[in-house]
């Protein structure tokens, strides 16, 4: 599905299926085609296909929080971030780290220690923050729109955590 920024749709009811994923997927990582925008926030450079072990399909917006599963509902991920002395930066501000809406803690990827989202305890501070959609002061808001393969391509070059990766 194209969507343009103009575009943007409730998702709530959108379908995903695996052609569309294998559809998206071969544009995006074969055909080299320009990232195509989320279809919840509009934005380009942070939506796409995904797969994670074991054989996990899904696409997701690291903008907005998008998250859907082939087959699956959407979901709306909540925004963490660590802050570890390993947790990188990436476009001027720290790597956020997206968790499902009733994840209660993680293990960090970064230095493997357990990590409450929201914490109860007012001494231990919980890693939950505003998303980029949400914080109109985020850099990641900056990030240039509308874009070529090659631009993004070159763009997240510059941070590691993107490991060579045209969307984020």
């Amino acid at each position: 599905m194209n969507v343009t920024q103009t575009d943007a749709i409730n998702v709530a009811t959108l379908e995903y299926t695996m052609q569309d994923w294998e559809d998206e997927s071969y544009q995006l990582f074969v055909e080299r085609a320009d990232p195509q925008p989320c279809p919840k926030c509009g934005k380009t450079g942070f939506y796409g296909p995904r797969a994670a072990d074991p054989g996990i399909k899904y696409r997701a917006c690291r903008l907005c929080g998008l998250w859907q599963s082939v087959d699956g509902e959407t979901e709306q991920y909540r925004p963490t971030v660590h802050g570890c002395e390993e947790w990188p930066d990436c476009a001027r501000a720290p790597y956020i780290w997206w968790v499902r809406p009733d994840a209660k803690d993680y293990t960090c990827p970064f230095c493997r220690q357990d990590v409450n989202v929201v914490s109860h305890n007012s001494f231990m501070k919980g890693v939950l923050i505003l998303s980029p959609t949400e914080n109109l002061d985020h850099s990641w808001r900056k990030v240039p729109q509308n874009r070529t393969y090659s631009y993004y391509l070159r763009f997240w070059e510059n941070w590691a955590c993107t490991k060579g990766r045209v969307i984020l």
